[in-house]
C-alpha cells in the first residue's frame, strides 16, 4: 500500500500507515495545499479496494542468501558522494556520475554480460530511448504500469503554432518561474510524439523479433541502455531514479529452455555476490501493478507461482532495494508478438534485468567509497 500513495495524487505531500495489532487501520495525510477531505478518502479508498484488500497475503519465499553479512548502516554515503563529486545531481531523480562511479558502472555491466554470452551465448544488441506507445500496448505495460510512464512530446506541425510558442517563451523568460510557462505553452501547442520514453530495454527486443519463429535451442539477447519511470516523490538517492541504467538479458523459446536460462543465470548472479563478498538475499517478488481491474490477481498470481524472484542488497538503515529480478511471462509476450517457438505455437519469454546504480549504490554501501577497500578483482578491472 505504502508503495502507491504518492501516486492516488500529486497533492499528497507526506503520510504514514497508523496499525494497531490487527494491522493497518488508517492513513494519516499531508498535502501541499488544501483539498476536499471526502475526494481525497475517495481516491484513497479505491485504490485500497481495488488493489491492496483483494491481495492474498503470501510470505515471500527466499531462495538464496549471501553469507557476508551487512556492515553497520551508513546513512551519510549519499551525502558524501554528492560532497566528494561522485554523483551530480541534475534534476528529479536524475543524477551524472563521476569518473570512479562510472568505471564501477562498466565493471558491473560488463560482468552481467560476460554472464549472459558465457552462460546463454546471449546476441549483444543497443537500442533506444524511445519507443513507440504501440508497442507498450501491445506489452500489457501501459495499463498495468499507468503511474510509471513518461512520454515524449512535439510541438504541432504548424507554423502559428511554432510561432504563437516562440512568443510564449520568450514572454516567459521574464517571469519568475520560466519553466512552469514553458510547460504551460508546450501543453497548449503540444501533441504526444507516438513515442515514450522506455521503461525496460527487453520490450526493444520483443518488437524487434516481432513475428519471428525461435531456434530449436532457444534464443538469448541482451542489451543495455537508459530506462525511464516516473517515480514521484518516491525517488532517493541512487535507489529510485526518473532515469536509470539497465542491463537486460531476455530469453525465448520453449517453455524447457526459458525455465532453465532463467535459473542457470540467476545462480551466476548469486556465484559472483558471493564472490565479490556481497551482502544480499533472493525472494519471491512481485511488480507493482497499480488501478488495474486485475492488478491484486496479478501480484498474487506472480508471487503463488514464483514468476518473479529479486535480489535484494542492503543500502543502510535497515533497507534493501530491488538490484535484479529474475522473471518468467509464460507465453503472454509471446501471443502479444507473435513469437514462435521452434514447434510453433507461442514462444515463452523470460528476462533478468540488473539495475546497475543500484548495484553500485549497494556496493558502495558495504566497501566504501575508498577503492583501496574494494575486492581485488573489482579493483584491477577497473
Amino acid at each position: 500500500m505504502s508503495k502507491r500513495m504518492f501516486f492516488v495524487t500529486e497533492d499528497i505531500e507526506t503520510f504514514s500507515l497508523v496499525a494497531d495489532e490487527s494491522g493497518v487501520t488508517a492513513v494519516d495525510v499531508a498535502t501541499a495545499r488544501p483539498v476536499d477531505p471526502g475526494e481525497l478518502t475517495r481516491k484513497i479508498g479505491e485504490m485500497v479496494a481495488g488493489d491492496v484488500l483483494p491481495q492474498r497475503a503470501i510470505k515471500a519465499r527466499e531462495l538464496w542468501r549471501s553469507p557476508h553479512r551487512e556492515n553497520p548502516a551508513d546513512d551519510g554515503l549519499f551525502d558524501r558522494m554528492l560532497a566528494g563529486g561522485l554523483v551530480t545531481e541534475s534534476g528529479v531523480g536524475q543524477f551524472g556520475f563521476g569518473d570512479t562511479l562510472i568505471r564501477l558502472l562498466s565493471y558491473l555491466d560488463r560482468t552481467f554480460t560476460d554472464i549472459a554470452v558465457r552462460l546463454l551465448g546471449a546476441e549483444l544488441r543497443s537500442y533506444p530511448s524511445l519507443i513507440p506507445t504501440d508497442v507498450l500496448c501491445r506489452s500489457g505495460y501501459v495499463s498495468s504500469f499507468p503511474q510509471f510512464l513518461l512520454g515524449a512530446s512535439r510541438l504541432h506541425g504548424d507554423t502559428d503554432h511554432y510561432r504563437d510558442f516562440i512568443d510564449e517563451i520568450q514572454a516567459a523568460s521574464h517571469t519568475e518561474d520560466p519553466g512552469a510557462a514553458a510547460a504551460e505553452a508546450l501543453e497548449r501547442h503540444g501533441t504526444h510524439a507516438g513515442h515514450v520514453l522506455s521503461p525496460a530495454v527487453c520490450y526493444h527486443v520483443y518488437q524487434q523479433y516481432s513475428g519471428t519463429r525461435m531456434p530449436e535451442s532457444g534464443k538469448a539477447v541482451t542489451a543495455v541502455g537508459k530506462c525511464f519511470r516516473h517515480e514521484s516523490r518516491y525517488h532517493r538517492s541512487l535507489e529510485r531514479l526518473w532515469e536509470f541504467t539497465m542491463r537486460e538479458v531476455v530469453f525465448m523459446g520453449d517453455q524447457e529452455y526459458v525455465t532453465q536460462a532463467r535459473k542457470d543465470i540467476m545462480r551466476a548472479v548469486w556465484d559472483t555476490a558471493q564472490r565479490l563478498g556481497l551482502p544480499g538475499r533472493c525472494e519471491t517478488a512481485s511488480d507493482p501493478f497499480f488501478l488495474s481491474v486485475q492488478a491484486a490477481q496479478k501480484v498474487w498470481s506472480q508471487r503463488a507461482l514464483e514468476l518473479k524472484y529479486e535480489l535484494l542488497l542492503p543500502v543502510g538503515g535497515g533497507r534493501s532495494v530491488a538490484a535484479a529480478s529474475f522473471n518468467l511471462h509464460g507465453q503472454k509476450l509471446g501471443e502479444a508478438f507473435d513469437l514462435s517457438s521452434s514447434v510453433g505455437d507461442a514462444a515463452f519469454t523470460g528476462c533478468a534485468a540488473f539495475g546497475l546504480e543500484r548495484i553500485a549504490y549497494a556496493f558502495l554501501h558495504h566497501f566504501g567509497m575508498d577503492v583501496r577497500n574494494w575486492p581485488d578483482e573489482v579493483r584491477e578491472c577497473i
